[in-house]
């Protein structure tokens, strides 16, 4: 194989390695957000709880969101130079 598509399919495993570990944290986030909301609720701060879980669902969207994965991947390639 010559050395540009060796270079592609490490860029291309790079970006999924990268990205399943940044969605991950992303969704741990908002699971934690939507865990604070529950509580809030709990204890009777609906107004808390509703901003949690809005922010459960802003980070659910990004963890969704393809710019995400190739920021962490231009991230994490700039490392290495």
């Amino acid at each position: 194989m010559s050395k540009v598509r060796l270079q592609i399919i490490g860029l291309i495993l790079l970006m999924f390695i990268t990205g399943c570990s940044s969605t991950s944290d992303l969704n741990k986030s908002a699971e934690m957000h939507s865990k604070a909301g529950d509580y809030y609720q709990a204890i009777g701060q609906d107004h808390a709880a509703r901003e949690e879980y809005q922010q459960a669902d802003k980070t659910f969207d990004r963890a969704d969101n393809v710019f995400s994965l190739l920021v962490d991947l231009f991230e994490h390639v700039s490392k290495d130079n």
